[in-house]
């Protein structure tokens, strides 16, 4: 059965009937284990605690919040996971309300005005569409190499609402590699398109990713301009999970296998095994492929897809901002440098006072090490602009990380027909969250969506039992 907006609200009802509904006895260390403290984890415990069930969170790492880090030792508290706050994010903005938590508008001081750095040449963005260097087709001349690819997927869009991803005819799910090829762009122009790019390659990305993306963020600006949590976008998952108690999470307990072949899920994680009724795991998949994994015979095979799902690779360098470009051109900057996309991080006040180097796909250098980094953001920002910053600390969203894998899912072309709704099947009593299941949203309140559609599966099988 394919899944429409019919079936949404069904969602939980369906896969309830799938699971199996064991009675809870006392050798069990909670009535769900959920694994991951990022927002999809925190928001099915919040719900599966609100129902009257004992949940624990196992968490690797010493801090909360998954792909929400603030960095509040970097001058300017940037943002090294999830910032924006749509309007549309009904459940981020609820439980920010609920915990005492403000939802404000950016700060102060932004502007979309860019510079270019290409083939050692310094330019206003603006230039970009008479530059002797733009080899891109004439109706999409005035389009920088960034935001080319959606200019040329906007016309093309055959995305109705939010809902229609996954009903339209696989003849649109091809690569962007494809698309832009069929839209008169050539290698020199791909190549252009593959720097920076928020995926990991134009020949790996699905169009139909491109499109939804298009779509929800069309759908959410419709209303307004995106917020952001104050104080930082950690602070929501930080107190979302204050606000379970103080024995409900247990941080730096890394999952080392997982056991849904019986009537309960035992996880084991740390020294020891945990074990429950119900299991809610929010584990990306470059996570989970490495972890063993039994299922009960008969439930839906997940592993081909957790084998084969592409994660985002992305490292970010934050420096310290001591003089700015000797050209007078903005700060923010595309370039074809190693460090890429340049942003500017600003203070309460509206001053920039740091930078963001933010290098995608293939233009990650996974062997070089957070010294080399550091070493050559300060000196291609030098060499190229007259800036002057000191960096400080080295993000990495890479297959080099083991709690992560990457930065956030990608479907590739092909994949979203036979996986989409596969992706969100329990496997008996184990139920997967997370963006990577989400349906209609992306972002943080795709990942809330998840936890959300997993906490109302358990809770529906543990009424019926």
């Amino acid at each position: 059965m394919q899944l429409t907006r019919r079936h949404f609200v069904a969602m939980s009802g369906l896969a309830a009937t799938a699971a199996c509904a064991p009675a809870i006895v006392e050798t069990y260390d909670a009535d769900v284990l959920i694994l991951g403290a990022g927002l999809a984890g925190l928001h099915a415990a919040r719900m599966l605690q609100a129902d009257g069930m004992k949940v624990l969170v196992l968490e690797a790492s010493d801090r909360i919040g998954g792909r929400m880090w603030t960095l509040d030792d970097v001058p300017g508290r940037p943002e090294a996971g999830g910032q924006q706050v749509g309007q549309s994010y009904a459940r981020v903005r609820s439980t920010a309300i609920d915990l005492g938590l403000k939802i404000v508008p950016p700060k102060p001081g932004g502007s979309r005005d860019k510079a270019m750095v290409l083939n050692g040449q310094v330019f206003d963005a603006g230039e970009w569409a008479t530059s002797a260097d733009n080899p891109f087709p004439d109706a999409f001349k005035r389009a920088t190499p960034d935001v080319a690819l959606f200019m040329a997927a906007a016309a093309a869009n055959p995305l109705k609402d939010q809902y229609a991803w996954r009903e339209v005819s696989p003849e649109f799910d091809i690569s962007a590699a494809e698309f832009l090829s069929q839209q008169g762009f050539d290698d020199q122009s791909r190549a252009l398109c593959d720097i920076a790019l928020n995926a990991n390659q134009l020949s790996s990305y699905s169009m139909l990713n491109v499109w939804r993306s298009m779509t929800l963020f069309q759908l959410d600006a419709s209303s307004g301009p995106s917020e952001e949590v104050e104080g930082g976008s950690q602070r929501l998952p930080e107190a979302m999970a204050a606000s379970l108690g103080d024995s409900a999470v247990l941080n730096g307990t890394a999952v080392t296998g997982i056991d849904a072949s019986g009537s309960g899920v035992t996880v084991r994680a740390g020294d020891r095994n945990y074990r429950a009724p119900y299991c809610v795991c929010t584990l990306p998949f470059p996570v989970l492929r490495h972890l063993p994994l039994a299922l009960m015979p008969g439930t839906p095979q997940i592993q081909p897809i957790v084998d084969t799902m592409a994660y985002t690779q992305i490292q970010q360098v934050y420096l310290e901002l001591e003089d700015g470009p000797s050209d007078g051109l903005p700060l923010m900057m595309w370039s074809d440098t190693p460090i890429e996309r340049v942003f500017p991080v600003r203070n309460k006040s509206g001053e920039t006072v740091a930078l963001t180097c933010w290098i995608n796909g293939i233009g990650t250098r996974i062997s070089a090490s957070d010294e080399d980094w550091m070493q050559l953001a300060e000196r291609t920002l030098s060499e190229t602009r007259g800036i002057k910053a000191r960096a400080h600390k080295v993000t990495r969203w890479d297959e080099t990380q083991p709690l992560s894998g990457g930065a956030y899912m990608h479907w590739a072309p092909g994949q979203i027909q036979p996986w989409a709704e596969r992706v969100v099947a329990p496997a008996g009593n184990l139920h997967f969250a997370g963006e990577h299941t989400s349906y209609l949203h992306t972002g943080m309140e795709g990942a809330m969506e998840s936890g959300e559609r997993a906490a109302y599966a358990i809770i529906e099988a543990a009424a019926a039992t």
